[in-house]
């Protein structure tokens, strides 16, 4: 059993495995989940057309390693059967949709506040997008926010400045033109960094977290960044809406962010 569960968490984390079509979508559930087995997850897999018993072993297994946590309903696998990525979310919205481009700035608007970049304006394109598509608010919402966490993962959108205390105008355009910025270096750093340490800051930061309010990341997450050196003062938010995008949040809609769930928090 050991072994064939050694064989799975290979691939979760990533590892090649030749004729292991079916392990590797049981992967890809797992990572869109963040590593978390919840309610829905052995639905998902039987509706993969999946073994279920493979995912009930595999939890079974788990259950032997003091990492792996329980909270409420949700089991969430240790880094040694499941590394929590930053995690992959389509949008209905492209980058080069015309609602975006119209509502993108110019390179140099806010310069003058020493902000350079093409900045979008987030509340404006969801508006457009309810006008152009007859989308709801709510749907305009959550297509909005995967927009925004599928191109914060890809690197082509960012949520930069290196104080905290300066707030950026808005996610920034670093593809084309719009990447010739005087702090792009600083920015892929981030962006770096973030991606490597996804794992740990995710699973470091959840126990500080209360699954039933709003608190994801926590008010020590920009701490654990500036010790791995994260340029990045803001690379919390852009982990938070990563994480809402990715559905990683619950009761999410156009007037509530929702409540984070697993791996995020713990239920108390």
């Amino acid at each position: 059993m050991r072994l064939a569960i050694a064989a799975i968490s290979l691939v979760v984390a990533g590892a090649a495995s030749a004729g292991g079509a079916q392990r590797a979508t049981i992967a890809d559930i797992l990572a869109a989940e963040g590593c978390a087995i919840g309610p829905h997850t052995e639905q998902r897999v039987s509706a993969a057309g999946l073994d279920v018993a493979a995912l009930d072993a595999m939890v079974a297994d788990a259950e032997k390693d003091a990492q792996t946590v329980r909270t409420g309903g949700w089991i969430v696998l240790p880094t040694s059967l499941c590394k929590i990525r930053p995690p992959a979310v389509r949008s209905e919205i492209r980058l080069d949709d015309p609602e975006v481009v119209a509502l993108t700035t110019a390179i140099d608007a806010y310069a003058d506040l020493g902000d350079r970049g093409c900045f979008i304006d987030g509340p404006a394109i969801m508006e457009r997008v309810q006008a152009t598509r007859g989308w709801d608010a709510d749907k305009a919402m959550i297509e909005y926010v995967r927009f925004i966490a599928e191109n914060l993962r890809s690197g082509d959108l960012a949520f930069y400045q290196a104080s905290p205390f300066h707030t950026p105008p808005g996610f920034q355009i670093l593809t084309g033109d719009c990447a010739d910025v005087p702090e792009i270096e600083a920015i892929r750093q981030s962006q770096a960094a973030r991606d490597r340490e996804f794992d740990a800051l995710i699973r470091e930061d959840a126990p500080k977290v209360d699954c039933t309010n709003d608190t994801s990341p926590s008010y020590e997450f920009m701490a654990s960044t500036h010790e791995r050196k994260i340029p990045n003062a803001w690379t919390f938010f852009e982990v938070k809406v990563m994480t809402i995008g990715a559905g990683w949040y619950e009761g999410t809609n156009a007037t509530q962010m929702g409540s984070p769930r697993p791996p995020l928090c713990r239920y108390r």
